[in-house]
């Protein structure tokens, strides 16, 4: 592939001598409106997925408080934080093919609303299978928000801006999270648990707002036909994106979730700072995520960033789990681990955009995507805390992690030869009027 983006993806001197011609015309003032508008659209979508990813870095920050006034066991706990995972690995794909029947913009005020109120409920219940319920409703607005979103964006974002607005939507992940782990443990000793609830809820509403206000509605509706589903399950690039995508997530939570028990136990650090440690870890995915962005918007590769991507979660994996460096450098580790590994989600939300946007695949694509995450966030930790018991020795883990990087660094290769756009619209355009 050229280091330069194709035609469909024009690059930054077409923005300019875009810009150049609307300005100039008696229609600029009018096209800078427009301009305005998708900026104030795209930015309503990214704090939706912002309060979407927060559902899970605030579980996880407010579980020890959850546990005590519960009484949770283990295995309580972790159905509580997997269960929005389990969501997406079972019915990821299917989910984003019938939402875009629905409509993205539809799907996605659905999803925020649905936070709001398993929010407000969560905040009124009194037993551990209502607050289980709960999570499932937060689970279902999560999916509903990140399966539409993508979409939303491809369409809203001009051929020259794509790759830089689809492939920094990646960044709502860590920044929603790591917002969430760093806010809510203050916030539940100010207002209790269910004052950070109903906080979480306004912020729903918040976004549900912004989103109906900026975001607008299609002029026509359809559905998109099994044609699309099937599409998208028969398309080697968007079959390769979700398997590096599962191996991205996996790896990822396997380090990012274990570092507060490490920074606990190796670093004897107190269960607050590491839990502050943790949140900026997360944060630091963001501009990783905003670098493959840009990178992508001046031309590199999808593919490129792919391998390095992976090639150094590969690499500093070591440093982080080698007990015998210093804890500061450890954590440096860790913080490099998460930014550069930022690389890979902004390519993957962008290589599917640049397969399927204009299609009746894009919601089964983009759930597909999700679904690879999700079963890697099922899958990977487990494996790579299993190996460490079978075999006793610190190097275990992460050579585990870094045969898992190898294996998305293939994908990257492979991805090279089968960035093919699935075709043509195959039935009007999938949003509500």
């Amino acid at each position: 592939m050229p280091w330069s983006s194709t035609s469909a993806e024009a690059g930054p001197g077409a923005a300019r001598r875009s810009r150049r011609r609307s300005h100039g015309s008696p229609g600029g003032a009018q096209a800078a409106a427009g301009e305005a508008t998708r900026c104030a659209a795209v930015l309503s979508l990214m704090a939706a997925g912002v309060v979407a990813a927060a559902q899970i870095g605030k579980g996880a920050a407010a579980l020890p408080v959850l546990q005590v006034e519960f009484g949770l066991s283990s295995s309580a706990a972790a159905w509580y934080l997997s269960v929005m995972s389990a969501l997406g690995a079972i019915a990821g794909a299917v989910l984003g093919w019938a939402g875009q029947a629905l409509g993205f913009r539809r799907q996605v005020l659905l999803g925020l609303v649905t936070i709001a109120l398993a929010n407000v409920t969560g905040a009124a219940v009194h037993t551990t299978v209502a607050l289980l319920a709960t999570r499932v409703g937060e689970g279902l607005g999560f999916v509903l928000v990140v399966l539409a979103a993508p979409g939303l964006l491809s369409e809203l974002s001009t051929p020259a801006h794509r790759r830089l607005v689809v492939g920094a939507w990646g960044a709502y992940m860590p920044v929603g999270s790591g917002l969430a782990a760093l806010l809510v443990p203050p916030a539940v000793t100010l207002v209790g648990w269910p004052g950070a609830w109903l906080v979480d809820a306004l912020l729903a509403v918040g976004a549900c707002v912004a989103v109906a206000r900026w975001v607008p509605s299609a002029s026509a509706r359809g559905l998109p036909g099994v044609d699309g589903l099937l599409r998208a399950v028969r398309s080697p690039g968007v079959l390769c994106l979700a398997a590096v995508f599962a191996l991205y997530a996996g790896q990822y939570l396997a380090v990012l979730g274990l570092f507060p028990a490490v920074l606990v136990g190796d670093g004897a650090i107190s269960l607050r700072t590491a839990g502050l440690l943790s949140g900026l870890a997360f944060l630091a995915n963001a501009p990783g995520n905003l670098a493959g962005a840009y990178l992508q918007h001046r031309g590199v590769p999808r593919w490129w960033l792919i391998v390095l991507g992976s090639l150094c979660m590969a690499a500093t994996v070591w440093a982080a789990q080698d007990a015998d460096l210093t804890l500061g450098l450890r954590i440096g580790a860790v913080v490099v681990f998460s930014s550069t590994a930022g690389l890979v989600p902004s390519s993957a939300f962008s290589g599917v955009a640049a397969m399927t946007t204009g299609t009746s695949s894009v919601g089964a694509s983009v759930g597909l995507l999700m679904q690879g995450s999700s079963i890697g966030q099922l899958l990977v930790p487990p494996l790579v805390v299993a190996a460490g018991s079978a075999v006793p020795s610190w190097t275990t883990r992460p050579a585990t992690l870094s045969c898992l990087a190898a294996l998305a660094v293939v994908g990257g290769v492979l991805y090279r030869g089968w960035e093919t756009p699935l075709g043509p619209v195959t039935g009007r355009r999938a949003d509500e009027p």
